[in-house]
C-alpha cells in the first residue's frame, strides 16, 4: 500500500496550508487584547515604552516582580516603533511563533529527516494551543519559540561541534530565561542530560564547554539580574504586592526569580501560589490543547518510549527527556495553568511527526486513529455550524460561504483521497474550518461583550480631565483610550471630585460611592471575558447571567 504523503512532496500544497493558517494568525493579531493577564502585560509594556525605564519593572508606579522582562521589552519596543495597538502588542510573539515553527523543522530534520521536520513544523503551526496563545498573548508565546530554537542549536553542536550552534544555543537559553524564568534552562538540560546519561556519553556530560555556555547565558540575563538586584535586593525593607496577593516586604528579587517563581511551586515552599489542581490536570489539558493532533501525539509518545528502550544504541532520548520529566514535575506543582505545558509542544510535535510518517496503514492503531479523526472532524464541522446557528446566529454570506465551501471541500477530500493522505487532509480542512469561524467570527462577536473595551472606546468621546479606578479593568484604558486611569482607594476619592473627573468602577463599588460623592452621570457596561468561557455564556438564553457590570461615572 502506498505510504507516501503528498503534502510533503508537493511544496505548493505544503506552503498553501501554511499560508491559510497564517491568515488565522494574522486575523488574531487585530482582535482586541482581553483577559486580566494580557491587559496587565500590555499596560506595563505601554508604561515602559513611555518611561524608557527598561531595567526595572514598574506598573502604575508600583514595583512589579511577577514575570521576567523579555515580553515587556519586546512589546514596549514594538509600541515605540509602530504605536500602541493590539497588533503591535502581539506582533513580537507572532514572530517568535514563526521562529519556533522553523526551529521545529530544523530540529526534526536534524534528528530524523527533512520530511519528518516538515511534518512536525506543520503540526506545530496548526496546533490549537499555538493559535490560542497568539490570540491571548502571554510570556509563554515567546518561550515556546525560543526553547525549540535553543535545543535545535545545542543538539546540532553536539553532533557537529560547530561553535556557532554552541553560541546560539546558549543565547537561546538566556533568552528563554528572560522570557519565563529557570524553566528556560531546565528543559534543555533535561533533554541533553537524559540523552547523555541513557546513552552513557560521559564525554558529553563532562564537557568543559558547558561552563562557558552557562557564562554566555548569564551574560544574556545579566541586565535583568542587575535590575532585580537594584530594585529589590538593595532595598530589603521595600513593601510591594505581587499579583498573587503575596506580601512583598523583604522579598529578594533574585530569590524570587531563581527559586520561588518556578521551583517553589513544585516543592511547595511557595505557599501563595496554589489552585488545588489535580495531578491529572495537564493530562486532560493536553487532550484539548494539542488538537487536532492529540491522539497521534499520544500514540507517538508511547511508541517512541517502546522503540527507544528496545534499541538504546540506535535511539535518541532528547525529546523524551524534554517532555516526560517536565510534564511529571509540573503535574506535581501546587499551581497549574494550561499554558504551562506548551513549552515542550514543539518537541512533542517532532515525535508526532516521526510517528505519523512511519505509521503503517494496515495496522490496528492506524484504524483506531482514523476512526477517532473521523469523529473529531465531524465535531469540528458541528461546532462551526453550532456557532453560526445557535451561539451567535448569523445570515452573513461573508461567513457562511467560506464555511460551506470548506465543508464541501472536506467531503471531496474524504472521497478522493486515501490512507494517511485522507487522514491529514480532512483533519487540516475541518480544523481550519473551526478556527476560521472562531477567529473571524466567534471571538470578534464575543468581544462585543467586553465592557472594559467598550468603556475605553466610549471614553474617547468624553472630555475627561482625570480618570480614576479601583479595578484592574482600568488597564484597558491604557491601550484603547486617550486616558490613563489612576488607581485610587475610594475613601481617598473625595478631594478629587471636580469637573471632568471620572471613575471606572464595578457594581459593588458603585453602591458604596453613592452618598459619598456627588454623581453627575453614569454609564453602564455589561462585561464578560472570553478567558472565562462557559456554557451559560454560550447559551443565548442564559448569557445575561454571566455578566458583571462596570460603570463609567462622572463625579
Amino acid at each position: 500500500m502506498n505510504n507516501s504523503l503528498l503534502i510533503l512532496k508537493n511544496n505548493r500544497l505544503f506552503w498553501g496550508v501554511i499560508l491559510l493558517f497564517t491568515l488565522i494568525y494574522v486575523r488574531g493579531l487585530f482582535n482586541i487584547i482581553y483577559g486580566i493577564d494580557a491587559s496587565i502585560y500590555a499596560s506595563l509594556s505601554a508604561e515602559m515604552s513611555e518611561s524608557n525605564n527598561w531595567l526595572q519593572l514598574y506598573h502604575k508606579g508600583n514595583d512589579y516582580l511577577d514575570k521576567p522582562p523579555l515580553h515587556f521589552w519586546l512589546s514596549a519596543a514594538s509600541f515605540k516603533l509602530f504605536g500602541i495597538s493590539s497588533f503591535t502588542y502581539k506582533l513580537p510573539s507572532f514572530l517568535f511563533t514563526i521562529l519556533g515553527t522553523y526551529s521545529t523543522y530544523k530540529l526534526g530534520k536534524l534528528l530524523y529527516s527533512s520530511q519528518i521536520g516538515k511534518l512536525s513544523a506543520l503540526f506545530f503551526y496548526t496546533c490549537f494551543s499555538i493559535i490560542l496563545i497568539n490570540q491571548d498573548v502571554r510570556t509563554d508565546t515567546i518561550l515556546v519559540g525560543i526553547i525549540v530554537f535553543a535545543l535545535w542549536h545545542l543538539i546540532a553542536y553536539v553532533k557537529t561541534n560547530n561553535y556557532w550552534n554552541f553560541v546560539l544555543g546558549f543565547v537561546g537559553i538566556g533568552l528563554a530565561m528572560l522570557a519565563k524564568g529557570p524553566i528556560g534552562l531546565m528543559v534543555p538540560v533535561l533533554a541533553l542530560g537524559t540523552h547523555f546519561l541513557i546513552k552513557k556519553e560521559w564525554s558529553n556530560v563532562f564537557k568543559w564547554q558547558w561552563i562557558l555556555g552557562l557564562i554566555i547565558s548569564f551574560l544574556v540575563i545579566s541586565p535583568m539580574v542587575w535590575g532585580l538586584y537594584q530594585q529589590f535586593d538593595l532595598q530589603p525593607n521595600k513593601y510591594f504586592q505581587l499579583s498573587s496577593g503575596m506580601d512583598g516586604t523583604g522579598t529578594s528579587g533574585l530569590r524570587f526569580y531563581f527559586w520561588d517563581q518556578s521551583f517553589g511551586r513544585i516543592t511547595g515552599s511557595n505557599k501563595e501560589w496554589k489552585n488545588n489542581a489535580s495531578i491529572f490536570f495537564f493530562t486532560h489539558t493536553f487532550l484539548w490543547s494539542f488538537l487536532p493532533w492529540s491522539i497521534i501525539g499520544l500514540f507517538g509518545l508511547f511508541k517512541k518510549i517502546k522503540v527507544a528502550f528496545g534499541s538504546i544504541k540506535n535511539s535518541e532520548f532528547y525529546m523524551l527527556g524534554a517532555i516526560i520529566i517536565p510534564f511529571m514535575a509540573m503535574s506535581k506543582s501546587q499551581f497549574q495553568l494550561p499554558h504551562y505545558i506548551y513549552v515542550f509542544f514543539p518537541l512533542w510535535m517532532i515525535l508526532t511527526g516521526w510517528y505519523y510518517k512511519k505509521l503503517i496503514q494496515s495496522s490496528m492503531w492506524y484504524k483506531v486513529i482514523r476512526i477517532t479523526h473521523i469523529i473529531l472532524n465531524l465535531a469540528f464541522i458541528g461546532v462551526s455550524i453550532l456557532v453560526l446557528t445557535f451561539i451567535f446566529p448569523t445570515k452573513s454570506l461573508l461567513i457562511w460561504i467560506p464555511v460551506l465551501i470548506l465543508i464541501l471541500g472536506i467531503g471531496y477530500l474524504y472521497v478522493k483521497t486515501k490512507g494517511k493522505n485522507q487522514l491529514i487532509y480532512t483533519t487540516l480542512a475541518s480544523f481550519f474550518c473551526v478556527v476560521f469561524v472562531f477567529n473571524f467570527y466567534f471571538i470578534p462577536k464575543g468581544l462585543e461583550y467586553d465592557g472594559l473595551y467598550n468603556a475605553a472606546n466610549d471614553s474617547k468621546n468624553l472630555k475627561i480631565n482625570r480618570l480614576f479606578s479601583n479595578s484592574v479593568g482600568c488597564l484597558t484604558f491604557d491601550i484603547y483610550s486617550n486616558n490613563t486611569a489612576e488607581y485610587i482607594d475610594l475613601k481617598n476619592l473625595k478631594p478629587h471630585v471636580n469637573q471632568g473627573n471620572y471613575i471606572f468602577i464595578k457594581k459593588e463599588s458603585l453602591e458604596s460611592l453613592k452618598g459619598y460623592v456627588k454623581i453627575k452621570s453614569i454609564k453602564e457596561y455589561p462585561h464578560f471575558s472570553l478567558t472565562h468561557l462557559n456554557a451559560n455564556f454560550l447559551n443565548p438564553a442564559t448569557r445575561d447571567q454571566t455578566f458583571e457590570y462596570f460603570y463609567l461615572v462622572e463625579i
